[in-house]
């Protein structure tokens, strides 16, 4: 009862006490809708667009041990939601892990206005999601390095709350049927969080962004000038396997490097050991 009183006083004096916001736009896609192209265009409007991409360049090792804990407990915790985005100055969230707490953030914040985006069907969203991120953690050198590092080890224990949540129970990146064995579930989150986002906002403040509209929707809904230059298309497939395979070449380039490097300093002692001795008998 005393966590709901607190969580309501904090929604309420957010809206009276903040009528500008930091989050101006709130991003309600699941990942892999086009999230990366939107994230760009709304950075080209103006705004500073918090993302996945932005954790991870990031380094942001308190973003993603809040968004673990907010994974785990279905966005509750209001306080820590607002102070996640207060404190980095956003003014706007798409993709994983935000998109997750929309529902959260459109009661912290009255005034923003709420960005869909959706794959043609539920299909081609499944399709992109388990051959791209689903799957990396999975994915050598991408798993040994989770497993090696300490953000790293962070970022993957947020990555199973995060999926765990959408697929309403509990999973690990190490279950050997991991995606294709919770496509029913996945699919059947991705389906009801469109349909929810229709239902619960306002017409008025919603948009479902089609990304071959390009510009002129998305500016008008916002209320900014049309930039001169194409809309983004970003973070293709393509572009996802690529970074894993470069990954894994420069693992494997740096795992010979070592290997390399530990053998001769090996062979080396051991030259040492066996000169010292023959010295002691001689």
């Amino acid at each position: 009862m005393h966590k709901n009183i607190t969580s309501i006083t904090v929604i309420i004096v957010a809206a009276l006490t903040s009528p500008n916001a930091a989050l101006d736009v709130i991003g309600s896609g699941y990942g892999r809708t086009g999230t990366d192209s939107l994230r760009e265009a709304l950075n080209e409007l103006g705004y500073k667009t918090y993302h996945m991409n932005e954790i991870i360049e990031g380094r942001l090792l308190s973003d993603v041990q809040d968004w673990t804990a907010l994974a785990e407990n279905d966005c509750d915790d209001i306080e820590a939601l607002k102070d996640l985005f207060d404190r980095g100055g956003w003014t706007a969230a798409v993709d994983f892990p935000a998109s997750i707490c929309w529902e959260s953030l459109i009661r912290i914040y009255p005034n923003a206005k709420v960005v869909h985006t959706e794959r043609d069907s539920e299909e081609k969203w499944w399709d992109s999601v388990s051959n791209s991120i689903a799957i990396l953690p999975k994915t050598f050198p991408i798993n040994v390095i989770m497993r090696l590092f300490p953000f790293w080890r962070s970022y993957c224990k947020m990555l199973t709350a995060l999926w765990s949540s959408i697929a309403g129970g509990n999973m690990t990146f190490s279950d050997p049927g991991w995606p294709s064995a919770y496509k029913n579930e996945l699919v059947a989150s991705y389906s009801a969080n469109n349909q929810r986002v229709r239902l619960v906002v306002p017409r008025e403040r919603l948009l479902i962004q089609d990304h071959s509209n390009g510009w002129n929707l998305l500016a008008k809904f916002l209320g900014k000038d049309i930039p001169n230059k194409r809309y983004p298309h970003k973070n293709a497939r393509t572009e996802i396997i690529g970074t894993a395979r470069r990954l894994s070449v420069g693992f494997s380039v740096a795992a010979v490097v070592f290997i390399a490097i530990t053998a001769f300093v090996i062979k080396k002692l051991a030259q040492f050991v066996v000169k010292r001795n023959k010295n002691k008998k001689d």
